[in-house]
């Protein structure tokens, strides 16, 4: 008897401990409260001499700040050894870092004290209190030093008159749309004096600019209006003397163009840009003449998309450019005019940021994520891999993590080659099936890397330590695979991208990971249009939905939001107008009375982009409908969800609605 007693009092105190042990499992994995303690690198910056690294940091806010969007510090660290420290203290956010020309100071953004008003200060690497630089009388949006250190460019936005304001507190405050416009423009900055100068007269709003290496003229991008759609699709590059005047049409561009960039011989001007007026992204590498005439694509046929550019500055003309090919990031360079090119860096990393070079080109830093890691910094010389030389969050180093990897498909309607990522849940037992929560990305023209994807925005980290497999398809549409690949669903929205979708969830259920009858849909923007339509037209697949800002009525989403002619140029490839019936069929409301799954809904008041009457449109439909559907509005929320409370209360709905529905 006391033998079987002993017994039983072992059997109870392993199941005690087993216990003990799984809580001690539970509480290593990510949880959503861990993802505001995460700081997150986007910006990295090497001084021309190579010994030090500048950097701004991404933090949520603590308690006793406040509500309100993430915090921006700059921290610095010698790159040849020793830990990152903040250098910057502001209640408010630093941002922008650039080096002065002797790397021994460098200039950033900042709003500080009681001061609405975005300027640009000057700290020393030998300490103490960062200097106001610039006077400007409303909110500086960018900046550049100019090539001899004297002078700094920046743009700001028009202030309102003394008329206007006047007229705003008498009640006066009434808006004519397309009238009045207030632009952005290009200033000149002397760092010595002070004096500041207005350097475009023309009614022209910039965007993007850069110096020529003697410091005489400025190449822009701008458009002729400051409309969100003209900025995308109307943008173009104009040669702008210093010292004032008319500028002047460099060359002729069709579609999108970003980052225009002067080579350091003076001899040629490159930007990224498309391909035709319809193609979706800035993806391509053009360059032409600093004289003007015909630009030429240096990248004609690439199995990718460009993401960054700029010129080696060691090198009176090598293009260096970053981009996206598939699930990762390349870093390559391009010789002028042979055309030679060298990849940089390839080691399956997704970029945080864009590249910055040493004077002499040697060496560069990036920031860069990884699945096992937010994003670093590493530093590289030449073509050798790079080294990762921070740690920012070591409070992750105990936490388990889902196994995360790339898989592929075949499409069913025409054997196209689909990719994507998957994260299984942690502690992944082959053979066993498990929950899945697809997360169609937006754009469409954007792309899902297999990088960190533990986010408020990017749930798989956090869903695989609640035993869900979590699937991002990069379906036709999406960049990293060249220009053909993303106009693949031109006139066919939510036609065979949908089905690349559908084609993966299948290849899922055939692996034997995931089970069919428990999967769930939840995503923002477009993959918020994609969540919709699995609510309505593809309910029998799908028992969850989130739709987060996302189109539910193409008829009231093209009438009302600011990308009408983006929307229907790059991405339907078709006039509403002329188009009626397809842009019906192809709107999740007109399958409403096939809708049947649970449906979360949420959208940020003030959103212009995805104007929240599609998220309102759905509700009522599901409404009326009787399907379960809940409708979250976040106060002061644009196309996304900034604020640390609403991000907690987003991410508590999130995982709440797909434990109730698909566990």
């Amino acid at each position: 008897m006391a033998r079987r007693n002993f017994f039983y009092i072992c059997f109870l105190l392993l199941i005690a401990f087993c216990s003990f042990t799984q809580v001690i499992a539970q509480d290593k994995v990510l949880t959503p409260e861990m993802i505001f303690g995460i700081k997150t690198i986007v910006d990295t910056q090497i001084s021309p001499n190579g010994e030090t690294i500048a950097f701004q940091v991404s933090r949520a806010r603590r308690d006793d700040e406040g509500p309100g969007a993430a915090i921006s510090e700059i921290w610095t660290m010698p790159t040849k050894g020793g830990q990152p420290v903040r250098f910057t203290y502001n209640e408010r956010s630093d941002r922008q870092i650039q080096w002065a020309k002797d790397g021994k100071s460098f200039a950033f953004l900042s709003q500080r004290g009681n001061s609405p008003i975005t300027q640009i200060y000057l700290i020393s690497l030998d300490g103490g209190e960062a200097k106001q630089i610039s006077k400007a009388e409303s909110s500086i949006t960018a900046f550049k030093w100019s090539p001899d250190g004297n002078k700094i460019a920046f743009l700001m936005t028009d202030a309102k008159t003394q008329a206007e304001t006047k007229n705003d507190k008498e009640g006066k405050d009434w808006i004519v749309v397309d009238k009045n416009y207030k632009h952005t423009r290009l200033y000149l900055l002397d760092v010595k004096t002070g004096e500041q100068k207005l350097v475009t007269n023309s009614s022209i709003t910039v965007h993007d600019f850069d110096w020529s290496p003697n410091g005489d003229q400025l190449i822009l991008a701008a458009a002729d209006t400051p409309t969100v759609d003209d900025q995308f699709m109307k943008s173009k590059l104009l040669l702008q003397f210093v010292d004032g005047g008319e500028p002047k049409l460099l060359t002729k561009t069709e579609g999108k163009l970003l980052s225009p960039r002067w080579s350091p011989n003076g001899k040629w001007i490159a930007w990224l840009g498309a391909v035709s007026f319809n193609d979706p992204f800035a993806g391509s590498v053009f360059v032409v003449s600093s004289g003007g005439g015909t630009p030429e694509n240096l990248v004609k046929g690439f199995i990718g998309s460009a993401t960054g550019l700029n010129w080696l500055p060691s090198s009176p003309s090598t293009i260096v450019f970053t981009a996206t090919e598939k699930q990762v990031n390349t870093i390559t360079a391009i010789s002028i005019p042979d055309k030679s090119k060298m990849v940089l860096n390839a080691q399956n990393l997704v970029y945080g940021s864009g590249v910055s070079f040493t004077s002499n080109g040697k060496n560069w830093v990036i920031s860069a994520s990884t699945p096992q890691h937010p994003n670093e910094i590493f530093l590289g010389e030449g073509s050798r891999p790079a080294n990762k030389i921070t740690n920012m969050n070591p409070q992750l180093a105990d936490i388990k993590l889902g196994e995360q990897e790339v898989v592929k498909w075949k499409s069913s309607v025409d054997g196209l080659e689909i990719e994507g990522v998957i994260v299984k849940p942690v502690g992944y037992e082959k053979g066993r099936r498990y929950p899945l929560v697809m997360q169609p990305h937006g754009g469409p023209e954007a792309a899902d890397l297999n990088g960190w994807l533990a986010s408020y925005s990017r749930w798989a980290q956090v869903l695989a330590g609640k035993g869900y497999v979590s699937f991002y398809p990069n379906y036709r549409g999406s960049i990293g695979r060249g220009v053909e690949f993303s106009k693949a669903d031109h006139r066919d929205l939510m036609g065979k991208e949908y089905q690349d979708m559908i084609d993966g969830i299948d290849y899922l259920i055939k692996e034997g990971i995931v089970d069919g009858d428990r999967v769930g849909v939840g995503g923002g923007s477009y993959g918020g249009y994609t969540s919709a339509w699995a609510s309505t037209y593809g309910s029998k697949r799908f028992k969850a939905s989130i739709a987060w800002m996302g189109i539910s009525n193409w008829y009231s989403m093209t009438g009302t939001a600011e990308i009408f002619l983006e929307n229907s140029t790059v991405h339907w490839d078709l006039i509403m107008y002329d188009n009626y019936p397809i842009y019906f069929e192809r709107s999740p409301i007109a399958h409403i009375k096939n809708a049947n799954t649970p449906t979360l809904i949420i959208h940020g008041a003030q959103d212009t982009r995805v104007p929240i009457g599609q998220s309102q449109e759905l509700y009522t439909a599901l409404k009326w409908k009787g399907v379960p559907v809940e409708f979250v509005i976040y106060p002061r929320e644009g196309h996304g969800v900034g604020e640390k409370a609403h991000q907690a209360d987003f991410m508590q709905r999130v995982f709440g609605w797909f434990d109730k529905y698909l566990k």
